[in-house]
């Protein structure tokens, strides 16, 4: 049992972690995942994509998904329900015409071809590329990143980011912000579609990559607040309700970091390369199974906490000191009438 001290006692808890306990390493709970030849699918944001580029200089095998980067849960749930046999209303959205082409509505809009048969083969052969990929996967690891999303009201379809500009115009889709709940239900249809179709285990983590841009007309700073304070309170939630979904701590190795800077590049927006392998030998050392162990890293680079006190010292002058306690002694006077 551990102790919990306060003014009023002492207490006998289960668990006790206090702030000024704090280190430089987050605490965590190891639970071994993965062996050498463990089988990794990621898909996500663009952290995912540092992490899967990661997993080759680490020996890992694993691969993100071939479609590229997304940002939502109802873009992520779309793709996994999908990949193993759901999600009809896929083949309601046409290819879009622009000036270079076409391109697909839900994969890469620099991918632009010029003619729509090439570009539909082209996308079969990208789906069954992730089919094979996340099908056959161990482990698939989920990257969550934001909360903006457009929908195409007619077929109920949430778009991977803003449509191609030249189909914006015609296109009709709303813009809107996924709610906690909707995030939830999102979450809880691609754990049923995995575990229906899979025997892989499943991780979750949220990108500690702030907007580019909001889409709202709130301060960049304030949007990404509150995309990512959703996104983390939903993940909370949903792992508390499903225990064998893990969670994966890369958004606060980033973002409770003594310094910032110490993980991010001068943008403030992308991880330091040096970074990301710390991150993943943090992800290898709590998934990793006996055998599987990320290489020494320099971490010198890390700030560590510094220990506070229980209460800031008191750096007022002496006479400013006296003068509040004679305040704090002070009883206001009452009378009845």
């Amino acid at each position: 049992m551990a102790k919990l001290t306060g003014k009023l006692g002492e207490w006998q808890l289960p668990s006790v972690h206090m702030w000024k306990d704090r280190r430089a390493q987050i605490q965590w709970t190891r639970r071994p995942l993965i062996s050498p030849d463990t089988s990794v699918a990621t898909i996500g944001s663009c952290f995912a994509s540092e992490i899967a580029a990661a997993m080759g200089r680490f020996r890992l095998k694993g691969a993100m998904h071939p479609g590229g980067l997304f940002y939502t849960t109802p873009s992520i749930r779309q793709e996994i329900e999908r990949i193993f046999g759901g999600w009809p209303q896929y083949r309601d959205e046409p290819a879009w015409k622009v000036s270079e082409g076409y391109v697909h509505p839900f994969k890469s809009y620099y991918h632009a071809v010029p003619d729509a048969d090439e570009l539909r083969a082209w996308s079969d052969r990208m789906d069954a590329e992730a089919d094979r990929l996340f099908r056959s996967a161990d482990l698939i690891v989920i990257t969550l990143g934001l909360i903006e999303a457009w929908m195409n009201p007619a077929t109920g379809n949430v778009y991977r980011q803003i449509p191609h500009p030249e189909a914006f115009r015609s296109l009709g889709a709303r813009f809107y912000r996924v709610t906690m709940a909707e995030m939830i239900q999102d979450l809880e249809r691609i754990r049923a579609a995995i575990r229906q179709n899979t025997r892989a285990e499943i991780v979750l983590t949220v990108s500690p990559v702030p907007l580019q841009a909001t889409l709202t007309p709130l301060d960049v700073r304030v949007a990404n607040t509150e995309s990512k304070s959703r996104i983390r309170a939903a993940v909370s939630e949903f792992v508390e309700r499903y225990p064998d979904v893990h969670y994966f701590h890369s958004y606060e190795l980033v973002t409770t970091a003594e310094r910032f800077s110490d993980f991010m590049l001068e943008d403030g927006r992308h991880v330091r390369p040096h970074a990301v392998d710390y991150i993943l030998g943090q992800f290898l050392e709590m998934f990793g199974r006996d055998g599987v162990r990320a290489p020494a890293l320099d971490t010198s680079w890390i700030t560590p906490p510094l220990k506070t006190a229980e209460r800031p010292a008191d750096t007022r002058p002496r006479w400013r000191r006296m003068l509040e306690r004679v305040r704090r002694r002070r009883r206001p006077v009452t009378t009845d009438e």
